[in-house]
């Protein structure tokens, strides 16, 4: 934690800076505004605190000219009792919050604390989008280098899109992604757990009220992305349809607002398929301009064990432990496993075995509920299992698996291609 303090008064500067230090703070303190901008980088990574009566260059003054220099850096004024009005003009011109002389150093502290956390944000936000989406989206399979490069061509457009997928595959990152590399990436990214909204809150919720702004006016400017779409009630769906195709929203007691956003949706479950059950109504869905399938893990060719060997380089970093081994029987397990779970399993697999609890795949030729599945998919899902375990016991030799299961080698090939395994 880093502060810039700008105090013309020495004690009072001396006082603050002891009372900040001894809170963990790292103060830079200056006695006017010009030395402190100076030195006042864009990539400052604290809070500015200054007061807003000085000799030369005043507070106001050292506002404007600071948020030309590193505009994402908070900055806090001190006002004395009679200066109210003025840096309430300062909150409107971007201050982020301003404190009253005499200030309890509690109050002090909260609110540079807070002001931290909001930098710190920020900041971390700003590395992620510097990160090389290879980086963040990990997998060498041709299924994932297509992905990358349709998050590219998609992230510079203004299209609202809808992101399918199961659970597991990476829906929000993606949504995250397109976010970062649009050119709106300095705005809010706000989700919202369609699942997770009261109908008895909704309005208060998602549309706001005359005093207080609702999620969608939190994402203005930014990305709005509605996780799990197919949750959300019909009654919801049609008034989120309005959104989509006005941006205007209706708070509680108030006028009409118009938002400026993108609208990202996801959804566990084919789109087309969700309309047909009536779970996802056709006009929302078509309000969208493009739907962007995720790949499930078991059709990501060598993903699952990379992605196992780099989550659990991560779990042993964090932990302090060593990188567990990897022998040939777990790494044809991991190589042949259908991942229902998806990324996520694959996490939960490395953290286990850095931990070193034990870890269990379904045995050879057992088999998973198929009672929600239509005939021809229970016995794509049968089959994909069967291969899958002849695999495993011959430990990837295809002529062996083929003399297993009793069929000719071509016919295996076949079958193999069908399910993604070459």
């Amino acid at each position: 934690m880093e502060v810039m303090l700008v105090e013309d008064d020495a004690d009072l500067r001396q006082a603050t800076t002891e009372t900040l230090e001894q809170a963990g703070f790292r103060v830079h303190a200056f006695e006017a505004a010009l030395p402190a901008l100076a030195a006042l980088a864009p990539d400052f990574p604290g809070v500015i605190l200054s007061d807003l009566r000085m000799p030369g260059l005043s507070g106001l003054d050292f506002l404007d000219r600071a948020r030309e220099v590193a505009p994402e850096v908070p900055f806090i004024l001190i006002t004395a009792h009679g200066d109210v009005p003025a840096a309430i003009r300062a909150m409107r011109g971007g201050a982020h919050d301003f404190l009253e002389k005499p200030c309890a150093p509690e109050l002090m502290l909260d609110v540079l604390r807070r002001a931290q956390a909001m930098r710190d944000l920020h900041l971390e936000n700003a590395r992620l989008r510097q990160t090389r989406i290879e980086d963040r989206l990990i997998g060498r399979s041709a299924a994932m280098k297509d992905l990358r490069q349709h998050l590219r061509a998609l992230a510079g457009l203004q299209l609202d899109l809808l992101i399918a997928g199961e659970t597991g595959t990476g829906k929000e990152l993606a949504a995250r992604i397109l976010h970062d590399l649009s050119p709106h990436a300095d705005g809010p990214f706000v989700a919202i757990n369609c699942g997770a909204l009261s109908e008895a809150e909704v309005d208060r919720e998602l549309f706001g009220t005359s005093d207080a702004p609702g999620l969608i006016a939190r994402a203005e400017g930014g990305t709005l992305y509605l996780d799990e779409l197919e949750s959300m009630p019909d009654g919801l769906q049609v008034r989120l349809l309005r959104v989509v195709e006005s941006r205007e929203i209706t708070p509680l007691g108030a006028a009409p607002l118009p938002v400026n956003l993108r609208i990202l949706g996801s959804v566990k479950r084919p789109p087309d398929a969700l309309v047909a059950e009536g779970r996802l109504r056709a006009d929302l869905f078509h309000r969208f301009h493009a739907t962007l399938p995720l790949p499930p893990l078991r059709e990501r060719e060598g993903d699952a064990a990379l992605l196992v060997a780099h989550f659990a380089a991560e779990a042993a970093a964090r932990h302090d432990l060593p990188k567990p081994h990897i022998d040939n029987t777990l790494g044809r397990r991991i190589a042949w496993h259908d991942w229902p779970g998806n990324v996520r399993e694959a996490r939960n697999l490395a953290e286990r075995l850095v931990i070193g609890l034990d870890v269990s795949f379904p045995s050879p030729g057992e088999t998973t509920g198929t009672a929600d599945m239509d005939f021809d998919t229970a016995m794509d899902a049968f089959e994909s299992r069967l291969l899958r375990s002849a695999l495993i016991q011959t430990g990837g030799r295809k002529a062996e698996a083929a003399a297993l299961l009793g069929i000719p080698r071509k016919r295996l090939y076949l079958r193999l291609r069908h399910h993604h395994m070459l």
